[in-house]
């Protein structure tokens, strides 16, 4: 098996004074001449969020163990580390579609690996553009000598459109590669057309919602269906009377119960399909207290009731102890508070005894926090569905 390291395919972190990353894989492909106009780097917008994601995962990856796990961003990661750095980074682990024919790379750590055709890997990722709505989706690109990863964002049906984290003109330019393909420059991004990107992809990753999409099997809850459940019709759950601001495909929904109502914010979003990619359930700390029943009720409904059914089995447990707390013998007691289990440390942060918590569970991620809002302490639950 030979081993090709992926530039790109992690949050990328610059060293001070450096104009350019090193350019990864077993032979870097040949420089272009720095006095080619084509050649000067470019002013790529970032947000500080994703400096600030950058910086904290070169300081976290520099040590050699870190390394072995996730690659090193100044030099790339292999498939599998790029796989482990992208559940790392999120809670949920992709699915690996890898194109046939390439060399092959070691794939025994990453749990779900499909293999396509080239071409019909990247008919299907265009499909997942046009028609699924996907966005951001992590493609890695091996032109013979080097690896990348590129991050594709839109598609037609001869060309698509993709973001390279290169500081420079793509590595997918003619001048930057050793396949013979080309891209077009189209402001801070590029486009490559569909027959030569089936030239060079070797791997794509899709979130477990986009992969369900794809192969007929949705993982996303409609926000129809969760309407006609029993979660809204035993709170009462309504929208507010301003509850609905829609931008670029996603709507945020926000809802009131019947009752409490000072006490508990709930709000959605939905993608283009009117499906909940995010929930979050907001119960002031000061209405919690005393371990108040009501609390816990809305607190362990939100959690079993928005999960999808895959996620129920994972989410059990934290419905469970949620429901029991004021009630448990001392052995669970004593559990709750000092296991790394996820469900301890859920309930640990719904106690107010940890700030925070995390749990995966099958396509879904729950978050839980401790926070303020309006000068008010706060106790939120997020799930997110991948």
């Amino acid at each position: 098996m030979e081993e090709i390291l992926f530039s790109g395919a992690g949050p990328l972190q610059r060293e001070p004074g450096r104009a350019e990353l090193t350019q990864q894989g077993t032979e870097a492909a040949e420089a272009a001449d720095p006095s080619d106009p084509r050649a000067t780097a470019r002013a790529v917008p970032r947000s500080l969020g994703v400096e600030i994601l950058e910086a904290a995962f070169a300081k976290f990856s520099s040590s050699p163990e870190a390394q072995g796990l996730y690659g090193d961003p100044q030099r790339g990661a292999t498939l599998e580390q790029s796989w482990r750095t992208a559940g790392l980074l999120s809670g949920m682990h992709p699915v690996c579609l890898l194109a046939a024919g390439r060399p092959e790379v070691p794939t025994a750590a990453i749990e779900r690996v499909i293999v396509f055709s080239p071409a019909d890997l990247v008919d299907l990722l265009a499909r997942a553009l046009i028609a699924r709505h996907a966005r951001g989706i992590a493609v890695h690109v091996y032109d013979g000598r080097s690896g990348h990863c590129i991050n594709l964002v839109a598609a037609d049906d001869e060309s698509i459109l993709f973001h390279d984290p290169w500081p420079g003109r793509s590595l997918l330019c003619r001048e930057n590669n050793a396949a013979g393909v080309d891209v077009a420059e189209q402001g801070n991004r590029w486009v490559i057309s569909r027959a030569d990107l089936a030239k060079v992809v070797f791997s794509a990753f899709l979130w477990p919602s986009e992969w369900g999409d794809l192969a007929g099997e949705p993982t996303r809850v409609p926000y129809a269906d969760l309407r006609g459940g029993d979660f809204f019709d035993f709170f009462h759950v309504r929208e507010t009377a301003d509850g609905r601001t829609t931008e670029a495909g996603r709507t945020e929904v926000r809802l009131k119960t019947g009752g409490f109502q000072e006490h508990v914010d709930l709000t959605l979003d939905l993608d283009a399909r009117e499906r909940v990619t995010r929930a979050e359930l907001w119960l002031r700390r000061e209405w919690m207290a005393n371990l108040n029943p009501f609390a816990r009720d809305i607190a362990k409904s939100f959690v079993g009731g928005f999960v999808t059914e895959r996620g129920g089995e994972r989410a059990s447990p934290i419905v469970e102890l949620l429901w029991n707390l004021g009630r448990l013998d001392e052995a669970t007691g004593h559990r709750v508070l000092t296991d790394d289990a996820p469900e301890c440390a859920i309930v640990r942060a719904y106690l107010g005894v940890q700030e925070r918590a995390f749990a995966a569970l099958a396509t879904e991620t729950l978050n839980a926090e401790n926070t303020e809002r309006e000068g008010s302490a706060w106790f939120k639950l997020t799930l997110t569905f991948w």
